[in-house]
């Protein structure tokens, strides 16, 4: 349908013709606007049938706004930033990590930056030496776009990309303290800090436990949860469950296998976890050690450190993927009770049980909501105090401060935001030694079969 529309009053030789195409049409209504002129700009202006001589030449230009109505059915923007702006797709969030020797760090935190904001993707990403982890937030077409181009790279084969659609931030005030608002991507020393101790030698990475698949942990614990003292006599007691997360994850959230021991280390923060560790050696030597975390990153330089001790702390396994991958694999909870804590805007993710763990520091009465993002006035660690005792006091003291009877030394406002998926910063020591060493212990019996990675 090409049809030329000319000017009013320009008879026979137009300055500027316009041209109705048909257009492929988006999904939206938007204005279309057309403006053309003649020839490079250029027109006569006649003055008693000749040219003036005098005057310079004067751009003649008729705009033309033509409304389209658009199809509704037709394909939308394609481009990331147009569907950003539009609110085109769902929102995602998308977990990752990868240990591998990085041969050219920085050139790969260059190529991160304009990546992903290319594809108006929010969050953090830190490079190092030895790997990368990131946790990202945009449209699922963008993160999925993300992904095969990441997967097209070599360091990344293996990688387990977490992909999860979820709603858009609403809570700008937590999503700013999560760093969902923008976008960060730096080169660190160290992926994780194990510990903020120079004189703590880093373990080496191929010395971390055994993956085993949400599936084959789940096995394990129904192997041993399940069966009486009379047909395995020693079997419970040769497994233990160890979370690797920090108290206030544990509090909304936690693995529990019936006549199962289950550690919950009580501390602040991940670095603490070596301490904790080497106070209570002898509740795991000579176990077969069920390691979880929420991704899977922090299980894998807590479980080297085990392995480091030596005789009596082989067998140690981590659940692949974390708690996200299991809750994946069992929508209905399984041996998971409450709500899985995660570092971005969502604040937690549960299961169909939907059951609640937590209770309000102040009043007791049942609670898991971190969305008021209340903190001990003494460490800053995050407090669960229900909106009604919020109203009553605005001083809060935790239970480590409330045990230990004094304040504690001040951590970040961040802090909760800095485990899983905000990246350590420059450590103290140097970069961890990456071999291939291949690790030879075996899974717990699962229905009688050795599981296998």
């Amino acid at each position: 349908m090409d049809r030329a529309v000319y000017g009013p009053g320009f008879g026979e030789s137009p300055l500027i013709v316009f041209f109705l195409l048909q257009l492929q049409p988006y999904a939206d209504r938007e204005l279309l606007l057309i403006a053309l002129s003649d020839d490079c700009g250029r027109s006569r202006l006649e003055n008693e049938g000749s040219r003036s001589p005098g005057p310079p030449r004067v751009l003649l230009c008729t705009v033309l706004v033509v409304v389209v109505a658009m199809d509704a059915t037709a394909a939308p923007p394609t481009s990331a930033q147009e569907q950003q702006h539009n609110g085109d797709g769902r929102y995602g969030v998308l977990l990752y990590y990868k240990y591998a020797e990085v041969p050219d760090a920085p050139a790969l935190v260059a190529f991160y930056e304009a990546h992903c904001r290319a594809l108006a993707l929010v969050g953090r990403v830190r490079v190092g030496p030895d790997g990368v982890n990131a946790t990202l937030g945009g449209r699922m077409a963008a993160l999925e776009k993300h992904i095969e181009e990441m997967s097209s790279n070599s360091l990344f084969d293996g990688t387990d990309f977490k992909l999860a659609s979820c709603e858009d931030p609403v809570d700008e005030r937590v999503a700013r303290e999560c760093g969902f608002t923008s976008l960060s991507v730096r080169l660190v020393k160290e992926l994780v800090t194990l510990c903020s101790n120079p004189l703590l030698t880093t373990p080496e990475i191929s010395f971390a436990g055994r993956h085993l698949s949400a599936a084959e942990f789940h096995s394990v614990l129904q192997s041993v949860g399940t069966s009486s003292d009379s047909e395995a006599p020693t079997k419970k007691n040769d497994v233990v469950v160890l979370d690797a997360r920090n108290l206030y994850e544990t509090r909304i959230g936690k693995f529990h296998v019936p006549n199962v021991e289950t550690l919950h280390p009580d501390i602040r923060q991940y670095s603490e976890f070596p301490l904790w560790i080497d106070e209570h050696t002898e509740k795991l030597r000579g176990k077969s050690i069920m390691m979880y975390c929420t991704g899977g990153i922090r299980c894998e330089m807590a479980s080297a450190y085990i392995r480091s001790k030596g005789e009596g702390f082989e067998n140690v396994f981590q659940l692949y993927g974390g708690i996200q991958r299991y809750l994946e694999q069992f929508p209905d909870g399984g041996y998971f009770d409450g709500k899985n804590f995660v570092f971005d805007h969502r604040i937690s993710v549960g299961s169909l049980k939907g059951n609640i763990l937590g209770t309000c520091l102040i009043c007791g009465f049942t609670y898991d909501d971190y969305s008021s993002r209340c903190r001990c006035s003494h460490c800053r660690m995050l407090v669960l105090v229900c909106s009604t005792c919020q109203d009553s006091t605005k001083e809060y003291v935790c239970e480590l401060c409330v045990r230990n009877a004094k304040p504690c030394c001040p951590t970040s406002v961040r802090q909760d935001c800095q485990t899983e998926s905000e990246l350590s910063e420059f450590s103290a020591y140097g970069k961890p030694s990456i071999s291939n060493k291949i690790s030879t212990s075996k899974a717990p019996m699962s229905n009688g079969k050795v599981v296998s990675s």
